[in-house]
């Protein structure tokens, strides 16, 4: 058990106990006010915090017992339970910390031990397994990965870090898709999942889901921990990470190189060199000063797109869908040997925190965002390739400052008011490299502000069984003019009206009711969501192969009218906890009404050369929306120590409202209905263990142009079984050692992703030393 005794201005002290009260030495301690998170670890069982003014939770896991967290109180005591579902804490949900119970909105959490059980290295992967997300990886470690949430688009899925937005302003769509591949694990302490609208929180892209990645915050006593590893596709991994406290400055810091040396085809080299920190200082009792960094570098050969060129059409039927047989009726993605791609980003963040009064407190916090991708490709590769390697780049950076007021007034409300600043900058200098008149040299820059005022409120009533939660935001864009320097080719956008998107207003509404003696949550969440046109998609351009010109030219792509996206949804659901909480069930109902979504046009059906006003011969244009719906369903099963079975079952039904990309084909390209995940985990005695992790989903639909016009290819589904072995050598008081294996796809089977070849089988071994 834990004995918790709360006393404004003179801290928090514990003691933790397993059933039979004996003190655990070593627990791990966690406090949570708003969004700040201490930690500690238990010295023989006991622990202390020395600050917590306000309302404040806490999460207590030990290894070996349950996960447990509850609001602090005076005198409160928790007894550790060996086996039951954890408790945990969200902070994603409403942007303040909540018990699992507490939150009306569909979430998930991912935590360090979870990531480490699977052995996971990159965020994306680690997020297979979450009910409603759609993961693609197109061919192998380091190349494009994207997110995809309720049958959504990417961009239609946020991602955060710490709570605040990571995203490419010099991306297509401005979100973070360019780096999802690169997103590793470094010195992360989970990754919290919301699924459901969430722009009246986080603002642009927060329409389908929410990703939220939280920086360990170190604390405790020192610790830190070695891992390298080595395996197939010449991967090769190590990482060190170091945290700690000293005196009233907690710390934590990670480092990683990972090194592929073949890849799929022998000829997909990629590396990633990342660190990520955070340290927090106390001022004094009631204000502290935090700062976070995560950087990254990367590099990955790419291969050629899949294509039908070359293709005889007598393989394809002449009406109806297509089977997607490799080499048959189109060709997946081949080694392009002189194809690449290097990307790199920094994020920093400065957060204040400052109490003002028991039931007051304010932060404010400063972001610091940069990214830069580069683009080469030469005439080496099988297809269309250009004649000389050209080039394109695409740099951003975001500046963000956030200041909000937490207000509560009484002990079963609260109210949050806050006022964001955003100011994004964008370049894109494409260059065919050709040499004479032929030369064509591009470069854009373009700038834009925004100005977001926002409030959430939550309440709660009768013992806090029942939750309410409201919370809005309105948004205006500063669209200043953009800047164009033009070599070889007219500027199309010479002329073009600057124009702005017009305010966004975004709101959510969610409830939920717990009933303790059944063990029973009902819940449910509406809200409405925006996506701001990204500045590549107002002003971007690049090369292209022309069938009518028979070479690779350059066209603009970007329109300077585009309107925003915008989503309604709303969902509900049930958590149900049975045999004494070792059992959780979940279900939920989710339907998305998509408004209005920004398309791409390349078959010259919608933007076309002799009516576009800027002359395009492909390029983006304000489309209709459509409909997804469906069920996302799990169960969390942990009846004695050392067993673990976590499953989900997800249903997407995801229509469009007009056959634009193929004739009399409504359903959404690249989603298949149904997909299942089970992870299980089971100890054999004291220091070995086996994690399986399973994945499963059924056919899809892709697009390829084929004969006359763009035709609809069927896919099959993945089916992915990976195995963890993991065992301890050593155990001392001062550092442990582990050893593991682990087997990728280990059935073997071949499947494609969107026409990129997965990896087949595979195997790694590593040893992790951990020091505490």
């Amino acid at each position: 058990m834990i004995s918790i005794f709360l006393i404004c201005f003179a801290g928090l002290r514990g003691l933790v106990e397993d059933p039979q009260g004996k003190p655990v030495d070593g627990a791990e301690v966690l406090l949570y006010r708003g969004t700040s998170i201490e930690r500690t670890r238990t010295q023989a069982g006991r622990f202390e915090f020395p600050n917590t003014e306000g309302r404040a939770l806490i999460e207590v896991a030990a290894e070996g017992f349950r996960r447990v967290s509850r609001e602090v109180e005076d005198n409160q005591v928790i007894r550790l339970e060996v086996a039951g579902v954890d408790q945990r804490i969200v902070i994603t949900a409403e942007g303040a910390a909540q018990t699992f119970d507490e939150a009306a909105k569909s979430t998930s959490v991912l935590d360090a031990a979870d990531l480490s059980r699977r052995n996971e290295n990159n965020v994306a992967e680690a997020l297979r397994e979450v009910p409603g997300l759609l993961i693609r990886n197109l061919g192998g470690p380091g190349q494009l990965s994207t997110i995809r949430t309720r049958g959504l688009r990417a961009e239609a899925t946020a991602v955060l870090i710490d709570g605040l937005r990571f995203r490419d302003v010099a991306a297509i769509q401005a979100d973070a898709s360019g780096f999802i591949g690169n997103l590793n694990i470094i010195n992360l302490s989970r990754v919290e999942v919301l699924r459901g609208s969430g722009s009246s929180l986080y603002g642009t892209n927060a329409a389908g889901g929410t990703i939220n990645l939280v920086t360990d915050t170190g604390g405790g006593p020192a610790h830190g921990g070695i891992l390298v590893e080595g395996g197939g596709l010449g991967l090769l991994r190590a990482r060190a990470t170091a945290g700690g406290a000293w005196k009233k400055l907690a710390y934590s810091a990670g480092l990683l190189h990972i090194n592929v040396l073949n890849g799929i085809d022998g000829n997909d080299a990629s590396r990633s060199s990342g660190a990520q920190g955070f340290a927090k200082y106390a001022i004094a009792s009631s204000a502290s000063l935090s700062g976070r960094l995560f950087v990254s570098d990367d590099f990955v050969q790419t291969n050629a797109s899949p294509t039908t060129s070359g293709i005889p059409a007598a393989n394809w039927p002449a009406t109806g869908i297509i089977p997607a047989v490799p080499g048959a009726t189109y060709f997946p993605g081949r080694d392009d040997p002189d194809s690449r791609r290097s990307g790199r980003f920094y994020s920093t963040a400065l957060v204040y925190r400052q109490l003002l009064a028991p039931t007051v407190d304010t932060q404010i916090s400063y972001q610091r965002l940069n990214t830069a991708r580069n683009f080469q490709n030469g005439p080496a590769g099988v297809g269309f390739q250009p004649a000389v390697p050209n080039l394109s780049d695409f740099d951003g950076n975001i500046d963000t400052v956030d200041a909000r007021l937490n207000w509560r007034p009484t002990s079963w409300w609260t109210v949050t008011g806050g006022y964001e600043y955003e100011n994004e900058n964008y370049r894109n200098a494409d260059d065919n490299r050709v040499n004479g008149p032929s030369r064509v040299a591009v470069e854009t820059r373009a700038a834009q502000r925004s100005n977001s005022l926002y409030f959430a409120s939550q309440m709660a009533f009768a013992a806090r069984r029942l939750i309410l939660s409201v919370s809005g935001r309105t948004q205006d864009f500063r669209l200043d003019r953009p800047r164009f320097l033009y070599t070889g080719n007219a500027n199309n956008y010479e002329n073009a009206a600057v124009a702005t998107a017009p305010r966004a207003w975004t709101g959510d509404a969610a409830l939920a009711y717990f009933l303790p003696r059944s063990g029973t949550k009902l819940r449910a969440h509406a809200g409405n969501a925006y996506r701001a046109p990204g500045l590549y998609e107002r002003y971007g351009s690049g090369f292209f192969f022309s069938s009518a010109l028979g070479g690779v030219v350059y066209s603009p792509y970007g329109d300077p009218r585009l309107a925003p996206d915008r989503y309604n949804s709303a969902d509900g659901g049930i958590d149900q906890y049975l045999f004494r909480d070792k059992l959780r069930l979940s279900g939920t109902l989710f339907y998305t009404r998509t408004v209005s979504n920004t398309q791409f046009d390349s078959s010259a059906s919608i933007v076309r050369s002799a009516t576009d006003p800027f002359r395009r011969t492909s390029g983006y244009y304000n489309g209709s929306g459509g409909i997804s719906r469906g069920i996302e369903t799990s169960v969390e099963l942990r009846p004695v120590r050392g067993t673990m079975l976590r499953s989900s079952y997800w249903f997407i039904n995801s229509d469009t409202d007009q056959d634009l990309t193929v004739r009399r084909l409504w359903d959404a390209l690249g989603i298949p209905r149904h997909s299942w995940s089970a992870v299980a985990t089971q100890q054999l005695g004291r220091r070995t263990e086996l994690t399986v992790d399973l994945f499963r989903s059924s056919s899809y639909y892709n697009a390829f142009f084929a004969g006359s016009g763009s035709r609809a290819f069927r896919f099959d589904g993945a089916t992915k079984i990976d195995v963890v072995l993991s065992h301890e050598l050593l155990r001392t008081d001062a550092y442990s050692v582990r050893l593991y294996g682990k087997g990728d796809q280990i059935l073997n089977r071949t499947y494609y992703e969107n026409g990129f070849r997965a990896a087949g089988a595979t195997g790694l071994a590593g040893l992790q030393v951990q020091f505490r």
